[in-house]
């Protein structure tokens, strides 16, 4: 792939907010190394043949018309389980979720990093997760805000309707769940 085709991915995907211009730059290598990172692979920002196959993967599991259009600050690979084994979906992250978890960002204006979406079973018991975590089935993520302590993002997270639970995992990340 060219630079331009892989701008044309990234901007597809959300990861990539500049013109297309096919010239490599920091923008460029900083997109790449954002998709990475969303996607579970090393994020070194250089598009060798594992990026550009997730990619394309990414792209061909984009349903146009689905929620994620509506979607102001995610895409779905940021939600990917981050095992490396079982391509990353084995269940989809609910709506509901994705749609609270834009709230949260719009509410304090500034980035939200997933660091823990959906999960396989495999990679659930790695991590410690309990044999029904909701992470199993798209309905729980563990996050923080740039910023902003999880006291006050747990503070906020509560209050919001369709949220069943949550917690503050330590003093930046926060588990959140719906069902």
């Amino acid at each position: 792939m060219d630079t331009w085709q892989i701008q044309c991915l990234l901007s597809f995907l959300g990861h990539y907010r500049d013109p297309v211009d096919g010239l490599w730059g920091p923008k460029t290598k900083q997109a790449v190394g954002n998709f990475q990172r969303a996607a579970g692979l090393t994020p070194d920002g250089v598009p060798g043949k594992d990026t550009q196959q997730s990619l394309l993967l990414a792209v061909g599991r984009w349903e146009p018309g689905s929620f994620w259009d509506s979607i102001s600050y995610f895409r779905r690979e940021e939600f990917r389980c981050r095992c490396g084994k079982c391509g990353g979906f084995p269940a989809e992250p609910q709506e509901a979720l994705v749609r609270l978890a834009d709230r949260v960002r719009a509410n304090f204006g500034a980035p939200v990093t997933v660091s823990s979406g959906v999960r396989c079973p495999r990679h659930n018991q790695a991590v410690g997760g309990v044999s029904n975590s909701r992470h199993l089935s798209g309905q729980a993520m563990d996050f923080s805000v740039r910023g902003v302590s999880a006291a006050k993002v747990l503070s906020y997270v509560q209050g919001l309707p369709g949220v069943r639970y949550a917690y503050a995992i330590d003093s930046n990340f926060v588990h959140m769940e719906i069902g």
